[in-house]
């Protein structure tokens, strides 16, 4: 039985972080169901949208309630949608997946965030706790309006300014390098240019993963709450910038409107907890995700099924995609950027560069979609 003491107390925890999962995602089916319709969230309680009678307590738990009814409500017998129970336990796994990444087998190299299954290591765990809150929040923020963009084709300002509002107060309290030491910054040397080879994957990974800027400016130390709100409202601006530049080149050279401003707002939330290193590049991987996850499959079944394929593309939930890739990738992606992201010529070179070929896309992609008016019948 030596084994059950071992690993019974690390079972326990993972159940935990499961049914915080599971609770929460039904409040995110709050969020979706009633944000795009400028609802409160509130008031009233939970209800059945067709005979508007409460939902039992009983009947209303997460997945269990569903499963309990069928997916109809009790009293009129109308069908629920699966959406319910899918946000429910997806978040709830997404929880799971998140507490074992960030604090029973943390992948990213902070300290305070390890359990042996019998006692806490390094750090004191409350520490190890507040990174899982902290990204959490973030987690469920982006699977609200993933959800929300994939049926409604918006995302309700509440939610991404909502979470900027958490992220930079987050980031002030948890400032670069936290929760390592303010003293880990000395691994790269006072003074030493962080694109030089020889300091390539020494910035430590904090809650915030990268300061703004490196070597770091003299006004805003390591682990000065003055780095960690410079941090984050830079995070916030480069994220919501970044889409509105792509957007406005898109839209110049194919000429019809791309991209939405719930995007620029999702990456403006993104920025927030993350810095803009992150953020930036989340941008152009949750691009490639919602081509690849999402636009191909719809393409493969309408093939299949000899059926148009819907040339829109709500792309919340690949830009959600992007982020959570992104931030979790960060410790193997941000040693191969780092030459590009701390050096401020390669920067504008990349810039210019990926500016003139989205232009360039456009214009083709504008080419490609005229088609010639048909020609008048010449009289004779």
């Amino acid at each position: 039985m030596e084994w059950l003491y071992q690993y019974l107390p690390t079972v326990i925890w993972c159940l935990f972080a499961l049914l915080f999962g599971l609770i929460v995602g039904s409040f995110l089916n709050v969020l979706v169901a009633r944000l795009p319709y400028e609802k409160s969230i509130f008031w009233p309680g939970s209800r059945c949208f067709s005979c508007l009678r409460p939902i039992r307590t009983w009947d209303n738990l997460p997945v269990v309630g569903y499963l309990r009814l069928r997916g109809r409500c009790r009293s009129c017998g109308v069908a629920f949608s699966s959406r319910y129970m899918w946000v429910e336990l997806g978040t709830g796994l997404a929880f799971l997946a998140l507490f074992v990444l960030e604090v029973i087998r943390p992948w990213h190299g902070m300290p305070g965030a390890a359990f042996d299954g019998i006692t806490w290591t390094g750090a004191p765990w409350p520490a190890a706790v507040a990174v899982f809150v902290y990204h959490a929040c973030l987690l469920s923020l982006l699977i609200a309006a993933a959800v929300v963009d994939a049926e409604h084709r918006v995302i309700p300002p509440l939610i991404p300014y909502t979470g900027a509002i958490i992220g930079i107060v987050g980031g002030v309290l948890m400032p670069w390098p936290w929760p390592h030491p303010a003293a880990a910054a000395g691994a790269i040397p006072p003074g030493v240019p962080w694109i030089l080879p020889e300091t390539v994957g020494k910035v430590p990974v904090g809650v915030q993963p990268w300061p703004v800027w490196g070597p770091l400016f003299a006004f805003a130390p390591a682990g000065s709450w003055k780095l960690g709100l410079l941090n984050a409202v830079a995070g916030a601006l480069a994220g919501t910038l970044v889409v509105r530049w792509v957007k406005w080149l898109f839209e110049v050279g194919f000429g019809r409107e791309a991209l939405g401003l719930g995007d620029a707002d999702l990456l403006l939330m993104a920025g927030a907890f993350l810095g803009w290193q992150p953020a930036v590049l989340s941008l152009f991987v949750g691009a490639f995700a919602a081509l690849l996850v999402f636009k191909l499959p719809a393409i493969v079944i309408g093939v299949i099924r000899n059926e148009d394929v819907e040339r829109e593309l709500p792309f919340g939930p690949g830009l959600a995609v992007g982020v959570v890739f992104t931030w979790l990738a960060w410790p193997w992606l941000g040693p191969r950027l780092q030459p590009v992201f701390f050096d401020l010529p390669t920067l504008g070179v990349v810039v210019v560069v990926l500016s003139v070929g989205m232009l360039a896309a456009g214009l083709l992609l504008r080419r490609g979609d005229e088609t010639p008016a048909p020609a008048e019948p010449v009289a004779k």
